[in-house]
Order: structure tokens, then C-alpha cells, then sequence
């Protein structure tokens, strides 16, 4: 194999270094290590990256060469880019997925265990973010760490330059792999412009080089192994890739010249995956040698890498709960029925994406898998009781009347950290809350900017017309019938954690007909044995299961634990409200219980004491209020002077 078919004319070189306005701010050259004059290179764009096109005599690593596979994504740190990019660090920095119990914590070219806060970190003026994903193919045999030490010094020196980069390794799928963030600013400061070339290929090739150098080149049955399980895969594979260039209207002939050991290897590789195809139902042999091919082969592949890692992702759940399933759906969220259950299992289809899923197990026992948004699946927790359901939604949604409200309150700028703030300051939502609020209001910035209603601007700000809700209005009459899935949490604890919980629990609100249900499989009958044992806590406490009276004094404990937790921060004695009693006071704060309760905490100089809050908005910190229950035995609040500005 000659010279042009190995790179050997790298290293690649990208100048970081500050150019004049209108110059590229990436050249990239080919050739020996020595500078040459960046004014002899023709830079062009490529995507949304600039840069120069890397090296045209490309061609297929030597056959021995170990295998590595490469993924790249580009954040944008706009207000929608930032909060997308510390969810994406909190999935990859979760429990479960180093080689011990502990999380295997963030590193980079010198140290270990770094906090994921540190890499959470935007440092001024960056204006976006690299995210790689490193999979060699024999990960396992390699020291991960020094393996991306010694891969991002290469990639440094083909850049020339210093980058400001963090790595995690993920040890919790069959391949393990290295999760690596690339700031946008060099350590000296300066924008960072990767081609997409490069990172495409060039990285790809490099860490490649570097597995092949680690662990020597592939042994023949290496080889057949790795060809046996390419034939195999139900995912779009290189062999797909170059059965679609050499066809001709989805038609091939498939001839491959040559009798030398590679020219073999090869036509067994494609004439076994064309046959692997046919058995999909993706490829149909015509005559001799000639085949057709299945339309949109790639995104058929796609799907069906889509399902058998849904059909995985749900036996894992099946095996986990350690009861048979009646059966697995893959839950459309457009289906009008409403799907309750309990999750099993949450995580990312594609950790380089926002696409999120949970598993649920039903009560008739078939295991579900429902597509969500990452910051769906990141809100709920293993073990809860969730309710998934369409609704029909407006076509201005309360998000643009907040968006153009506080906009217009500020000479038409929305900035959605001062929003959340001031939000919480007003009493709208309460400090918990905060993370999902400005979260959903930068979902919707992102889906106003992509119909071109408000532009993003620096510093996470936005600006924003002064008809918003006029301008969504106009553009949704087309198709002002919309629907969007909801997940609604029937408690917030899980459900073995409800055992013991001492206030009402979904278990106590569904126990007659969980101790009923006699199916024998899934969820049910985790469900049935968790209710059992809720019954025997509460025998322990003095209290049958199922009745009213044990849920009212459930009730009664919960506001009890409440009380003693805000008794400690205050230091005043608790006041329990009897029927026809009132109190006046400044609210302190509202609280949320476990059991989806709401409290209004109100106190004065001698005491507090607190009524359930239904209401919106919220009242706001040093309202006054009064509060009491009336003779039919229901709370009641009002206002008795005007409060705090709104």
C-alpha cells in the first residue's frame, strides 16, 4: 500500500492564531512539520465550522490497522446551548457508569477526579463547545486515560495549539468509551475553529494510529471477527456505505477484481453482508450477480438499529426486575390513551443527542419504552409512579406571554437566568423549581429562533418583538392544532422508598386494587408485594391500609415532619390550625412534599403555621396574609395588604 493510502503526509496543523477580520480563522496545511506561509493556503468553509478541506487522497486504513469509532457534535453556548450542555454533563457524569460503584470523574492532560462543576464552568466570550465521543474497538485492553491523554496532545500538535479540554470514560455499555469536551477557547483565550474534516476523519485516524501502536496490529482472526460482526450488525455499517457507491439506482453488480488475500476478504465482507441484507428483507438478488437494494437504505438500518436497542434496553429492564413481561411496546406519544406505570430505566438513545427514553412497566405487565426529552428523563427517578398523556395544546404557549413580558419590561431583551431569578424573587416558582423553569423557556427560545421570531444575541440574550404572541399566532393558523406528551409524577418518591414514607403514598391511594391484582408478571407483581409491605409499616404505626382514616393520618405526619423542619430553621413553635381558627403573618415560603402536596408557610413574631396552597401564582416571600380553616373544615388564605413589587 503506497504512502498516499496511510496519511503519511500528516500531521495536519490548524493556526489558533487571531486573524484579521474577513480571514479564516482556521488554516490548515499538508506536508512536513516546518512552517510554511499561511498566505500560500486557499482556505474555504465547511458547515458551520470554518476551515479548509482535509487531505482529498483518502482512502481505507490499512487492513491490520485497529478500529476506532469517532462521533462529534458542536454546541452553540447560546441561552438554549448552555442549559443543553450541563444536562449533557450531568447524564455523563452519573452513577453507574465507571468500573467500580464510585463515579469515574472528569480528567484531562494532567489531572483526575476533577468536579463535574468545573467543567460546567462557560468562560467568557466562549461561543461554543467541542463533544467527541472515542470508541476504539478493543477499548477494553487499553488504559482509557493515558489512551486520551496521549490521542489529545496528537490532536493539539495537529492544531498547534494548547486546548482547554475535560474527559470522562464510560465503562456501563458493551464498548466502553471516552466521552471528551473541548472548550471553545484555547488556554491563551483564543476561538477555537476545528475543521469538520478533521474531526470527521483526521481524529478518527489518529486515535486509530494510536490503538494500532497500544495494541499492535489485528491478528487474521482479529480481522474475521471484526468483518463477522460488521456482516451482522443491524445498524448502518461502512459496508452498506460502500455497497450505495457502487450501486447504480439502488442496482449492483457485485464484481470485485483481483484473487489477492485483501481482494477475498473483501468480496466475502460485502457478498456476506448483501446476504445478511437480503435477510433483512433490505436487499433482493435479481440475477447472478447483480442485487437491488431496499430505497432509503440507511434510514431503514437506522430504524432498525433504533429497535433492537429498544428491544435490549427492555429485556435489561425485564431481567432487572427479576419478573417475566407480558410483552414489549415501543410507546408512540402521539397514542391518545393514557400510559401509567412505574420506570424501570432512563438514559440517552443517543448520548451525543438530547433524545432521551424511560422504560415503564405497566400494571398489566408489558414493559414500555417512551421517547422523552433528556431533561424529561433527568426529572424523574427509578422507581416512580409516572403518568404519560397527550394534550392538545395552544399555539401561543404561557412561555411566549413570559418571554415577551419580561422583554418588554427590559427595552425588548429577555435574558432567561434574570428571568428565572426575578420569577423566584416574585414568588411564581419556588427555588426548585428553578432548573426546569429556565430550562423550558430556552426549549422554547430555540424553537422561536428556528421560525425566525427572535434572535439570539451575546451574553445569552435575545431579542424580542414586541407582537411575540401575534407573530406565533400568525404562524401556527396553517396547523393551530397541536398535541405535545406529558409526564406527570403520581408521587415523587419510588416506590420502595413509599414503604416506609410517612405521609400518603401512591401505594396507600391504589392499595385494595394492588393487593387484588393476581397477575402473575411484571410490574404487578412488584407492585403487589411493595403494597403488602405497606400494609405491614402501617400496622406498625397503628393503621390499616386502604382507609380513609389511615390517609388522613398519613396527612397528618407529613405536615408534622414539615413543621419540625421549619421549627429548626426558625426556631418558633408550630401552630396547628383547628377548624374555625385563623392566624395572621408574612409568608416565609411555599414547600413542596413528597405526595405532590403544596404548603404555604406563614409566621409571625410568636409562631408559624401552614395551610395546603393549590393556587397560582405562588404568594410571594414577606406577603401578608391570613390564613385559617372555615367550619366545613377547608383552608382559606387572603391577602390582607399589598405585597412585596411584583
Amino acid at each position: 500500500m503506497g504512502k498516499k493510502d496511510t496519511y503519511d503526509d500528516l500531521p495536519l496543523r490548524v493556526d489558533l492564531r487571531a486573524k484579521k477580520k474577513g480571514e479564516p480563522a482556521v488554516s490548515l496545511r499538508r506536508g512536513s512539520a516546518k512552517p510554511k506561509r499561511l498566505s500560500n493556503l486557499k482556505p474555504s468553509r465547511i458547515g458551520p465550522i470554518r476551515g479548509v478541506s482535509a487531505p482529498a487522497t483518502r482512502t481505507p486504513e490499512r487492513l491490520g490497522s485497529r478500529r476506532v469509532v469517532v462521533k462529534a457534535r458542536v454546541i452553540k453556548m447560546t441561552a438554549y446551548g448552555v442549559g443543553a450542555a450541563k444536562l449533557h454533563l450531568r447524564y455523563l457524569d452519573r452513577e453507574g457508569t465507571g468500573q467500580g460503584a464510585e463515579r469515574e470523574g472528569f480528567f484531562d492532560r494532567e489531572g483526575e477526579g476533577i468536579q463535574r462543576q468545573e467543567v460546567d464552568a462557560i468562560r467568557e466570550g466562549e461561543p461554543h463547545q467541542f463533544r467527541l465521543i472515542v470508541s476504539p474497538e478493543d477499548a477494553e485492553r487499553l488504559d482509557l486515560k493515558e489512551y486520551t491523554r496521549k490521542l489529545m496532545g496528537q490532536v493539539e500538535s495537529d492544531l498547534g495549539g494548547k486546548l482547554d479540554w475535560k474527559a470522562i470514560n464510560h465503562y456501563n455499555t458493551d464498548n466502553p468509551h471516552t466521552h471528551i469536551v473541548i472548550h471553545g477557547l484555547d488556554q491563551k483565550g483564543e476561538e477555537v475553529f476545528i475543521d469538520r474534516e478533521y474531526i470527521s476523519n483526521g481524529i478518527r485516524h489518529r486515535a486509530a494510529e494510536l490503538a494500532t501502536q497500544e495494541l499492535g496490529h489485528r491478528l487474521e482472526h482479529e480481522i474475521r471477527d471484526s468483518i463477522q460482526k460488521e456482516i451482522k450488525a443491524k445498524s448502518f455499517t461502512r459496508a452498506d456505505r460502500e455497497l450505495i457507491q457502487q450501486s447504480q439506482d439502488n442496482r449492483i453488480t457485485f464484481d470485485i477484481a483481483g484473487d489477492t488475500p485483501a481482494a477475498r476478504l473483501q468480496r466475502s465482507r460485502l457478498l456476506g453482508r448483501l446476504q445478511e441484507l437480503e435477510r433483512f428483507g433490505y436487499a433482493e438478488k435479481v440475477a447472478g450477480q447483480q442485487w437491488r437494494l431496499a430505497d432509503n437504505l440507511p434510514d431503514k438500518l437506522k430504524q432498525l438499529g433504533q429497535y433492537d436497542e429498544a428491544m435490549t434496553r427492555l429485556k435489561r429492564a425485564e431481567q432487572q426486575l427479576g419478573h417475566p413481561a407480558s410483552g414489549y411496546r415501543l410507546h408512540d406519544p402521539a397514542t391518545v390513551t393514557p400510559l401509567e406505570g412505574v420506570v424501570l430505566d432512563r438514559g440517552l438513545s443517543d448520548e451525543m443527542s438530547e433524545r432521551g427514553y424511560l422504560i415503564l412497566g405497566s400494571r398489566d405487565g408489558i414493559l414500555h419504552q417512551v421517547p422523552v426529552s433528556n431533561l424529561s428523563q433527568e426529572e424523574t427517578r427509578v422507581g416512580q409512579v409516572i403518568r404519560v398523556q397527550v394534550l392538545e395544546e395552544k399555539s401561543v404557549k404561557a412561555a411566549d406571554w413570559n418571554i415577551a413580558g419580561y422583554a418588554a419590561a427590559h427595552d425588548g431583551i429577555y435574558h432567561a437566568e434574570s428571568h428565572a431569578t426575578w420569577a423566584i424573587e416574585a414568588g411564581k416558582i419556588t427555588p426548585t423549581q428553578q432548573e426546569s423553569y429556565l430550562h423550558a423557556h430556552q426549549l422554547r427560545l430555540n424553537t422561536l429562533s428556528n421560525l425566525g421570531v427572535v434572535k439570539s444575541i451575546e451574553g445569552n440574550r435575545w431579542q424580542i418583538p414586541e407582537n411575540l404572541p401575534d407573530q406565533v399566532q400568525a404562524l401556527a393558523q396553517k396547523d393551530s392544532r397541536t398535541t405535545r406528551a406529558v409526564f406527570v409524577a403520581q408521587h415523587q418518591l419510588p416506590i420502595d422508598t413509599q414503604v416506609t414514607y410517612r405521609g400518603r403514598t401512591w401505594l396507600d391511594e391504589h392499595y385494595h386494587a394492588l393487593v387484588e391484582d393476581g397477575r402473575p408478571q411484571g410490574v404487578a407483581i412488584k407492585l403487589r408485594n411493595a403494597a403488602a409491605l405497606r400494609a405491614q409499616w402501617l400496622t406498625g404505626q397503628g393503621l390499616e391500609a386502604g382507609t380513609q382514616a389511615s390517609r388522613s393520618a398519613l396527612d397528618d405526619m407529613e405536615r408534622q415532619t414539615l413543621a419540625a423542619q421549619v421549627r429548626q430553621k426558625t426556631g418558633l413553635p408550630f401552630r396547628p390550625m383547628a377548624v374555625g381558627e385563623s392566624m395572621q403573618g408574612k409568608v416565609l415560603g411555599v414547600v413542596d412534599v413528597p405526595s405532590n402536596r403544596r404548603y404555604a408557610v406563614v409566621a409571625n413574631s410568636k409562631e408559624f403555621s401552614m395551610v395546603p396552597w393549590k393556587q397560582e401564582p405562588l404568594p410571594p416571600k414577606g406577603m401578608n396574609m391570613a390564613i385559617g380553616i372555615n367550619p366545613q373544615g377547608r383552608a382559606w388564605s387572603k391577602q390582607i395588604q399589598k405585597g412585596i413589587a411584583r
